[in-house]
């Protein structure tokens, strides 16, 4: 085993116990890794973190890890934070971000350096899973996720949009480029952080990348309430970003006309399903409602008010503890 990384996995947590090690598992039957080092990045947690991180330990070290590191991040809350807190800490250029619930392809640091070739940035690709269909088998999640027959990586350029898309728990940066760009932007703790992240990149002239590699099984748990919760808050974060960059008129969601058409065809869409035969899908047009309210919402408090908070890039990116 090398005793200098190749690459920084960091992974924020917060009351992730319960998933945690299903990812740690992930992330110790990679094939061909390189040397990784492992940064666990401790936001807030009651639930016995700690003792799950040494559970896994050895287990990761055999693996290839050169290092697995429980750091803590209790300043404040949110992904964020503990991502900029994690990526201070890195040892290396190479960082890559995954998330404490979700499952990583068998490949995914292979498919990462090989990225990095290619690109200083780069997101992957992931195959959302219900929560009660995830289960705890990683070779059946990716037999679902990766097919055995799958090009080489290469990264693509996405499709223009107001508002590109990064995808925060699946995503690759060169270290000095995070720096850079200042990380995430802690006034953004809860939605939006990876998306203004993406529009700083393209920003700072870098294009915005992603590839059908290093891809995972993202848990989903959007149900009910808390996904009418999920889909008011990103509608109204996209507002806010809009805002913030001047782009709003170019938003496929909102601009042009296009809040108002949709708001319109609530009404229709809504008749349209109690008339249908068959199963009706009430959550999920309960979630598009929630989306169109919370694009009201944002249009209100970013567009009427002007309420758009100010930036704080860089929330615990310290980087004199390298």
């Amino acid at each position: 085993m090398s005793s200098a990384p190749e690459i920084s996995v960091i992974i924020p947590c917060h009351q992730a116990a319960g998933t945690l090690p299903l990812q740690l598992r992930a992330l110790a039957s990679q094939l061909d890794a390189p040397p990784f080092e492992l940064l666990i990045v401790d936001n807030r947690s009651t639930d016995g973190l700690a003792a799950v991180v040494e559970e896994h330990r050895s287990a990761l070290l055999a693996a290839g890890a050169t290092a697995v590191r429980l750091l803590d991040a209790h300043v404040e809350s949110g992904a964020s934070y503990a991502r900029n807190v994690g990526a201070s800490h890195a040892s290396t250029d190479f960082l890559v971000f995954c998330d404490a619930d979700d499952c990583v392809s068998a490949r995914w640091l292979a498919d990462a350096l090989a990225l990095f070739e290619q690109a200083d940035a780069f997101s992957g690709s992931a195959l959302p899973i219900p929560d009660p269909e995830f289960g705890t088998d990683i070779s059946a999640l990716r037999d679902r996720i990766a097919p055995a027959a799958l090009p080489a990586p290469e990264v693509r350029h996405q499709q223009e949009l107001a508002i590109p898309i990064l995808m925060g728990g699946d995503f690759g940066m060169r270290r000095s480029l995070y720096l850079q760009l200042g990380g995430f932007d802690q006034a953004l703790p809860s939605a939006g952080e990876d998306n203004d992240l993406a529009i700083r990149l393209r920003a700072a002239g870098h294009p915005v990348l992603d590839s059908y590699a290093m891809r995972i099984a993202y848990r989903t748990r959007e149900t009910g309430r808390a996904r009418r919760l999920i889909a008011r808050r990103a509608a109204s974060t996209h507002v806010l970003l809009c805002q913030r960059y001047g782009v709003y008129r170019s938003s496929a969601f909102v601009g042009r006309g296009r809040l108002l058409i949709a708001t319109v065809k609530l009404p229709a869409a809504a008749l349209t399903m109690l008339l249908k035969p068959g199963p009706r899908d009430l959550d999920g047009f309960l979630a598009r409602a929630a989306g169109v309210q919370g694009f009201w919402t944002g249009v209100l408090r970013y567009r009427v008010f002007r309420r758009v908070p100010r930036a704080r890039l860089g929330v615990g990116l310290e980087v004199s503890v390298r």
